[in-house]
């Protein structure tokens, strides 16, 4: 396998056997160095077995497919995602293999997991190597495998894996002083039980001459010099809070301030059971995503999405609903002339029709990507390039490119279409991508000349895996922002962090070797403490109420449903209700949920919803043959002996929920 000069220089340690971070710009081949290392690693031991860790599921299929095949004609490479059949006997297929490509989370169930078809130990591996290693740190999966690790090594354990983290930006942990970045690298460091970060010194020139920096520029644009649309929207908002008689509720309208007030409010408002201000809050949540979307796009992508909001079903016996939904219908005529009004329409639109005209000139075989910060936007621009007659005859062939997770505001894309997009984006059958952050990180996407980032607010690591994207030679990075707003200072203050980044990573790689290890060793062991500090906290915060004495309550209409005794787990995850009498409280919607995967032992069934107001609360599950309710716990107010709670997630309430027992609830 032939490496180039620069990544020889950085894999050396690795060679050796020892603990090291491979830090290697996008673009540079980290993935290919670090087959090359475990070609090695597994030429020289017998018995040898790697791990390749990936905190994203597309790059597991990447990685086979990209790096990883050149192993397989000596070695068995079996790559397992969530999407596989192969996870249930995640145990037996690494034992089969020599090479495991996988998310750190299947890894991670795998060492938790009590059944002897899925649990696998740390020391089953010779080697580990995780890939985008800046995330091994607080809660992120990475870091709970490795904590797993540092446990061990801390009590002992002779025959731990080697450890090879890659990364293109450590990032400064959100720190802003020199110390601060510092301590961020050492952190990394010790999370990673690394002895070393290793980065291109001699091969310097050979390192740039393959990957060349783009160009930045700064593309500003002015405010709307009008804009009655948002004054509309601004004025509807005052009139909800009028009608709420509630003094001293924010005036920021159309801010991420005003946004984290107001769910703020709706929270407590949840909480002490109050219907009207809770259904005004969500509904001013609305109106500002709405004055947000016509900051970043058109005035009719904001006029849709509260559209959408309208169009769906609503308990009208609750007056609130009733005159939030007339002074909507009251609004929507207006509202909709002034969307379809052109002098009032976006100058960020404006400017970024000029760049795309610029670079998008045929016969050229220009190849881009606009990134921006929600699917929602992502879809708006695609819609607005259709729609604009200019840019018709510039032979752009766009599409959109986002995240597989699950989201309530708009459509999720499955990860067969994610993987079609980028096969047709490399093959050049597209040439522009309209993406989330999805594609910032690890995505093998091929080298485009104009990269632009449209109206974000992010971190500098984002920032350099966004710029990384931009690779073709003569390639332009551009910062679409309004002049002197807040995206463009911290862009500015993104550049000074890289900058900050790079000298503490000289100043961690040149410390003394004694000195550097007692450093490590005493992060290790503090991170190690907290974690067994908060385990027992966890163990200790569940253990607080009785099941029996714990009511839940529908989010919207507060009617009390059940009881914490009636919950328990179907594999230590799903929340099911296994009451008779629940079946009462709640209604099914038609026709099943589909999911682009099966589970081993059960299926889904309908969405439920609560049988007095329709508030959404879960979905039936179909576990060997038998229906179950499953509780999306926000859906719910949970009422303690001691205070009525809003939680987002189950793994936070105070009371103890028994694992499912099958033949006690069919008998």
């Amino acid at each position: 396998m032939e490496l180039r000069d620069y990544q020889r220089e950085v894999v050396g340690p690795a060679l050796r056997g020892r603990n090291s971070i491979i830090w290697l710009p996008t673009g540079a081949g980290k993935t290919r160095a670090a087959v090359h290392v475990c070609q090695q690693h597994l030429e020289s031991r017998r018995g040898g077995r790697v791990a390749m860790l990936v905190n994203k599921v597309h790059l597991v299929d990447q990685h086979a497919k990209k790096e990883f095949h050149v192993l397989q004609k000596d070695f068995r490479v079996t790559a397992i995602s969530g999407d596989s059949s192969h996870k249930s006997f995640f145990a037996y297929v690494v034992k089969q293999s020599d090479v495991v490509i996988c998310t750190a989370q299947i890894l991670q169930n795998a060492l938790v997991s009590r059944e002897e078809d899925m649990h696998v130990e740390l020391t089953d591996f010779s080697l580990l190597v995780i890939d985008e290693c800046h995330h091994t740190h607080k809660e992120a999966v990475y870091n709970k495998i490795m904590l797993n690790y540092l446990q061990q090594k801390l009590s002992g354990q002779q025959d731990l894996p080697q450890v090879l983290g890659l990364t293109a930006s450590p990032g400064t942990g959100g720190a802003t002083s020199f110390e601060g970045a510092v301590e961020h690298i050492l952190q990394i460091c010790a999370n990673l039980d690394a002895e070393k970060i290793t980065s291109v010194q001699e091969e310097l020139q050979h390192l740039q001459s393959h990957v060349p920096q783009p160009r930045k520029q700064y593309d500003l644009c002015q405010e709307r010099a009008q804009d009655p649309f948002g004054e509309q929207l601004k004025k509807v908002m005052e009139q909800i809070q009028q009608y709420m008689e509630m003094p001293g509720l924010p005036q920021d309208f159309g801010t991420q301030i005003y946004e984290q007030r107001i769910v703020e409010l709706e929270k407590r408002a949840t909480e002490t059971f109050c219907r009207k201000m809770r259904v005004c809050m969500l509904h001013l949540r609305k109106y500002n995503d709405a004055l947000l979307i016509n900051d970043t796009v058109r005035m009719i992508d904001a006029f849709q999405c509260l559209q959408q909001f309208y169009a769906t079903e609503r308990d009208m016996k609750d007056p609130t609903e009733r005159f939030l939904t007339t002074t909507f219908e009251e609004n929507r005529t207006s509202l909709q002339a002034l969307a379809g009004d052109r002098r009032y329409e976006n100058p960020r639109l404006g400017k970024l029709e000029e760049i795309l005209r610029e670079h998008f000139q045929p016969p050229d075989a220009s190849r881009g990507i606009i990134f921006t910060k929600t699917r929602q936007s992502a879809h708006s621009l695609l819609s607005w390039l259709q729609d604009t007659a200019a840019l018709s005859g510039q032979h752009i062939r766009a599409a959109v490119l986002t995240g597989t997770g699950y989201s309530n505001q708009t459509k999720h894309m499955t990860q067969n279409e994610q993987q079609d997009v980028i096969k047709l984006f490399r093959e050049g059958a597209l040439n522009l991508l309209f993406s989330t952050s999805v594609a910032e990180e690890g995505l093998d996407i091929p080298e485009c000349n104009i990269v632009v980032r449209y109206g974000l607010m992010t971190n500098e690591i984002a920032m350099m895996q966004a710029r990384g994207r931009a690779r073709a030679k003569n390639s332009v990075y551009s910062v679409l922002a309004k002049a002197s707003s807040r995206e463009v200072s911290r862009e500015l203050l993104n550049e000074d962090l890289v900058e900050l980044m790079e000298r503490a990573i000289r100043v961690v790689q040149a410390m003394p070797e004694q000195e550097y290890r007692l450093k490590i060793r005493e992060l290790q062991r503090v991170a190690v403490a907290s974690c067994l500090m908060k385990e027992a906290r966890i163990s200790e915060r569940r253990q607080l109420h009785d099941p029996d004495a714990v009511y839940l309550y529908c989010v919207n209409c507060n009617t009390a449903v059940c009881r914490g005794s009636d919950i328990r787990t179907v594999e230590s995850m799903h929340h099911v209700n296994i009451n008779p009498n629940f079946g009462l409280y709640y209604r099914v919607s038609s026709g099943k949920i589909q999911f682009q995967r099966t589970f081993k032992d059960w299926e889904p069934g309908c969405r439920i919803m609560c049988s007095e107001c329709s508030q959404d609360w879960g979905m039936e599950m179909i576990y060997r043959q038998v229906k179950l309710p499953i509780l999306c716990i926000k859906n719910f107010v949970v009422e303690t002996p001691a205070e009525r709670k809003r939680y987002k997630k189950w793994s936070n309430v105070t009371f103890l929920v028994k694992e499912f027992d099958y033949l006690e609830y069919c008998s």
